[in-house]
């Protein structure tokens, strides 16, 4: 009888300190992936904030160089190389929203919808 009481309570304590050292893992590992994935994530919305703000710039830009007068070669000259440098760097910050999110992935943070 006290044997098996033993047996009891022995296995009992071993099932208790399995789900402490899981519980003192989980709160270890959780956070620590929690914060990296939200720093990843804010990361990832700034850089997209750049590209709309880019996308604006780029539409205007386009605008502009429609309406600007044909006798103004000079403002015209202005617009069209302004007009690269956007697209140059719209294409750098694509590359790079595209680079984060696969680090995203590849970091195994939950919740991440891709661009098309």
């Amino acid at each position: 009888m006290i044997a098996y009481l033993f047996v009891i309570i022995l296995a009992i304590s071993f099932s208790s300190f399995a789900q402490d050292e899981s519980l003192m893992q989980d709160a270890i590992t959780k956070p620590a992936l929690s914060l990296r994935c939200k720093e990843l994530f804010k990361d990832r919305a700034d850089k997209i904030v750049i590209q709309q703000r880019l996308n604006a710039l780029l539409a205007r830009n386009q605008t502009l160089l429609r309406k600007a007068p044909k006798a103004r070669e000079s403002i015209k000259a202005r617009l069209s190389s302004n007009q690269v440098r956007i697209k140059n760097e719209l294409h750098l910050v694509n590359l790079q929203v595209e680079s984060m999110e696969e680090n995203i992935v590849r970091s195994g943070c939950p919740g991440l919808s891709l661009q098309q």
